[in-house]
């Protein structure tokens, strides 16, 4: 039993947070260095008392559980070793399925016990029934879907005659190539990632007429966004170096090739720019959410520069955002103006872009 314990811990679990690690980080920074133990309290007892906001918590946690699936879907699929749980009873296997989805929906779980022990001082006994209902179907939502993952290891993907049509039709310019990619062959990567980013902003954006936050508040929400995109600026990093490896070779200018990386990356976050301008906070100038979201755009641009330093799996290189997170969420606490920011950002990540583009190298094995 102890070994049917520690092999998909080992691989699911552990990899889920090392994967994750920076993201988590940020969150962490964000929600206990931004706002105070009072405002938590006050966040969760709104919660409690309104259905609206809870049901937005709800959406939330939907969506962290949704990725938390994809995860274990993608592993199964490619994890040989993980196939062979095939072979275990149902009942031991589910078991086990259910714990580690306990340790891996912990930040929901956690979150949900501190929201129930405020309505227990708050006597909000609907609302409390109602959070023991939703913690507990999160936890068994995975199963289903890691079922069908173990006894479908090969899923073939149904297009249908509508795409196939559309492919043979349309012609696709070189810049939208990776947005084709990513809807064909990662739809729930970049739904998850624009999901958590737009719901995110969302949020920060609806917290402006609540209190008096400075523009520091905006910046920290973008930079959690732009982790939000590490998997995606991968997955264009891995893209290029798999499917378009002739590119490199191709005769044109290196000014041309920064435009083109440049129109990707800023096409990835027009959903975070849209809601700046159409909600933005009316005591921030328009100058300064311009500045935002160019931080936003020079993370991800300095993100995908630094794949380009020296080749890291996916794993590795999202375990090196720890320490650029780091600096920048005190370089934003200590109220350096966003577009200072992002004018730094872009200067350092075109310097990598241009010093080791043609020199960068992708290693198959270390995947």
């Amino acid at each position: 039993m102890k070994a049917l314990w520690t092999v998909p811990e080992k691989l699911i679990v552990r990899q889920f947070y090392l994967q994750n690690s920076g993201l988590f980080l940020v969150v962490l920074l964000l929600g206990f260095g931004f706002l105070s133990s009072n405002e938590h309290i006050a966040l969760a007892t709104y919660a409690l008392h309104d259905s609206v906001f809870l049901a937005g918590y709800v959406a939330l946690w939907l969506l962290y559980t949704a990725y938390v699936i994809h995860f274990q879907r993608q592993l199964l699929h490619t994890t040989n070793l993980l196939q062979f749980f095939r072979l275990i009873p149902a009942v031991k296997r589910l078991s086990v399925f259910y714990l580690l989805n306990l340790q891996l929906l912990a930040p929901v779980v956690l979150y949900a016990g501190f929201m129930l022990w405020v309505g227990v001082q708050q006597r909000t006994t609907t609302a409390n029934g109602s959070l023991i209902l939703i913690a507990g179907t999160l936890s068994l939502l995975p199963l289903p879907f890691i079922e069908r993952a173990l006894h479908n290891p090969n899923p073939e993907l149904f297009t249908g005659y509508l795409g196939n049509w559309l492919r043979q039709t349309l012609t696709t310019p070189y810049g939208l190539f990776f947005i084709r990619y990513l809807f064909r062959e990662q739809p729930i990567t970049l739904l998850l990632t624009k999901a958590g980013s737009c719901l995110l902003t969302a949020g920060i954006l609806l917290l402006y007429p609540t209190d008096d936050y400075d523009i520091r508040l905006l910046s920290l929400g973008m930079l959690l966004s732009a982790a939000f995109h590490a998997g995606v600026v991968f997955e264009l990093y891995q893209f290029e170096a798999r499917q378009l490896m002739l590119l490199r070779n191709l005769p044109l200018p290196l000014a041309r090739r920064l435009l083109l990386y440049g129109g990707i990356q800023a096409l990835l976050l027009i959903p975070e720019a849209l809601l700046l301008i159409v909600r933005g906070p009316e005591t921030v100038s328009l100058l300064d959410l311009a500045g935002v979201w160019f931080l936003g755009f020079s993370l991800l641009w300095l993100q995908f520069a630094a794949l380009l330093t020296r080749h890291q799996p996916r794993d590795r290189f999202v375990a090196t955002l720890f320490w650029p997170l780091i600096a920048f969420f005190l370089l934003i606490m200590y109220r350096l103006p966003a577009g200072s920011l992002a004018s730094l950002s872009i200067v350092v990540a075109t310097s990598l872009f241009i010093r080791n583009f043609y020199r960068s190298t992708w290693e198959e094995n270390d995947l």
